[in-house]
C-alpha cells in the first residue's frame, strides 16, 4: 500500500502500522509512505501521463477519467484540477503507479 506521507499521511501511516493489518506498507529512503515534493510531483504525473497513453485500457473508473478532463497544467506552470474540480484520484493513481514503479 503506497500511502502519501505529507500532511495527514502521517497519522494514517501511524495507524495502520499500529494496528499491523497492512504487512506490506510502502517505503522510501528508509520512512513509510510517499513523498510527493516539487521533484517527484512532476515526475509522478508524468509517469501516469506515459501510462495512462500507452495502455489506456488499464484504467476503468470513469470519476477517474472524469478528474482527467479537468487536470490541466496552470499558469505557473504546475499540473492540477481546474477551479471547482477535483484531483484526487488523479494524484492517487499517480502516486501509487510511482511506488509501483520504485
Amino acid at each position: 500500500m503506497v500511502v502519501e506521507r505529507n500532511n495527514h499521511g502521517h497519522a494514517v501511516l501511524a495507524y495502520l502500522r499500529e494496528t499491523e493489518r497492512y504487512k506490506n506498507l510502502f517505503e522510501q529512503d528508509g520512512q513509510l509512505g510517499w513523498l510527493t515534493s516539487a521533484v517527484s510531483r512532476p515526475a509522478m504525473i508524468e509517469n501516469l501521463v506515459a501510462i495512462m497513453t500507452s495502455a489506456p485500457h488499464l484504467f476503468q473508473s470513469h470519476r477517474l477519467w472524469n478528474e482527467c478532463r479537468t487536470f490541466v497544467r496552470q499558469a505557473n506552470g504546475t499540473a492540477a484540477a481546474t477551479g471547482g474540480a477535483h484531483d484526487d484520484l488523479v494524484l492517487a493513481i499517480a502516486i501509487a503507479l510511482a511506488g509501483a514503479r520504485q
